[in-house]
């Protein structure tokens, strides 16, 4: 982990125990709930859990509040959660108000009311070292002007919403995705200006925020993956022709991904292997996904654990067109040694390489021709994904996130030491 622009000491011993609150913009959540940014906030919670106080706030349902507690509640100082849940009139209300004041819809999603009340009850009763938000547009939301603030983030989310614009197919979709990036913009960048540091998972997010806002201390900690949950047994029967893609299926890169790769893609794989079949493993599937549904392809819907469903596939396929931050779901394959083959995108900021760790295909059929290559070829097959595993061992453990994690944070100390040395 490299810091941006930051002064940096000669050394970075380990921070001393912290007394931490983290405020989740999503309920952190036990594996097989642990779904989308969950799977990069989780982790860090973990991390900081052992080295650290830590106090959490969530944005979670009842049912979420109960599962975090049963895992990790007795290891938290404080666990509040806010229910973000509100009738779908009112839900409908706040959006339309949002946009008619020519701002984004995120403010409508991240602000709550309770959620600002509970952070003043939280801070006024308790002293804290630092806060840590898991998503920037947590910004949203007043701090205690004396408390260091930093800002994890997922990816840098107008850049996604301008990707989506410019990708997606649906007219109506397409100019509320390109009016909707204008405004997140605006807003993601006026919120950063509440954090002492920002965290991105990607050199390329970093690189974009350090366009915007080169003023604040911008670190890269990319994700990792838990390499003991994904060691599952190489003995699973494997399907002669499986191929697997796994995400949550609510969220409109991962949808549009699996739509574009049954529609345009496997029709000329399954030209030259009609035994073909395709494992779309995610929750929340649409109604468009679900009438794919055939004797070849399989749409889950939420499964207890993906993992059977990734071993026992041949090949797992990434066919993103559009994206921000690390895929998750990249990391895990390379940890259950299934090779992968994906979009320039689908692999971005992940340390693979093309042809010896994955294959790439940016076009149709180059992307058939290469899922077919893998699907013929046992040699190929190891080669890649012994290359990724050991990448994945080698680069991507939680641990050493966990470490890059602390370093962040004896960063952010030692410039507040600094700049009240210099008054």
């Amino acid at each position: 982990m490299k810091l941006l622009h930051n002064v940096r000491s000669e050394a970075s011993p380990t921070c001393e125990s912290l007394n931490i609150l983290m405020v989740f913009h999503s309920a952190p959540q036990p594996p097989p709930f642990n779904l989308s940014s969950t799977k990069r906030n989780l982790p860090f919670l973990l991390e900081n859990l052992s080295r650290h106080k830590v106090s959490v706030l969530a944005l979670g349902s009842r049912a979420e509040e109960q599962r975090f507690n049963e895992s990790y509640g007795d290891k938290c100082e404080q666990v509040v959660f806010v229910d973000p849940k509100r009738p779908k009139l009112v839900r409908i209300i706040r959006h339309l108000l949002e946009f008619l004041r020519g701002r984004s819809q995120a403010r409508a999603v991240f602000y709550h009311k309770k959620m600002q009340r509970a952070l003043n009850e939280l801070t006024a009763k308790h002293s804290f070292d630092l806060i840590h938000c898991t998503s920037v547009l947590m910004g949203f939301y007043d701090f205690p002007q004396e408390t260091l603030v930093v800002g994890d983030t997922q990816n840098v989310e107008f850049d996604l919403a301008e990707r989506i614009s410019r990708s997606a197919s649906e007219p109506l979709f397409k100019a509320f995705s390109r009016i909707n990036a204008k405004w997140l913009k605006k807003d993601e960048l006026a919120n950063c200006k509440k954090f002492r540091s920002i965290i991105a998972p990607t050199w390329r997010d970093a690189a974009i925020w350090r366009e915007f806002i080169p003023y604040l201390n911008i670190s890269v900690i990319e994700n990792g993956v838990d390499k003991e949950f994904f060691e599952f047994p190489k003995d699973v029967e494997k399907d002669p022709n499986g191929i697997v893609f796994v995400g949550l299926m609510d969220y409109y890169p991962n949808r549009h991904g699996a739509k574009y790769f049954i529609d345009k893609i496997l029709p000329l794989i399954r030209a030259a292997k009609p035994d073909a079949t395709f494992y779309v493993v995610g929750a929340k599937p649409t109604k468009e996904i679900l009438a794919y549904s055939s004797d070849h392809i399989t749409v889950t819907g939420f499964v207890d654990d993906v993992r059977p469903y990734v071993a026992k596939s041949k090949v797992f396929v990434i066919p993103l067109l559009m994206g921000g931050g690390i895929r998750g779901k990249a990391l895990e394959a390379m940890a259950m040694q299934v090779p992968i083959v994906s979009t320039t995108i689908g692999i971005e900021g992940i340390k693979l390489v093309k042809d010896e760790s994955v294959l790439i295909g940016e076009s149709p059929e180059e992307f058939a021709r290469e899922v077919i290559r893998l699907l013929e070829d046992a040699e190929l097959r190891k080669r890649l994904s012994d290359n990724a595993y050991r990448t994945v061992v080698e680069s991507y453990d939680w641990s050493d996130k966990g470490n890059e994690l602390n370093e962040v944070y004896h960063d952010v100390f030692q410039l507040k030491r600094k700049k009240s040395r210099g008054r």
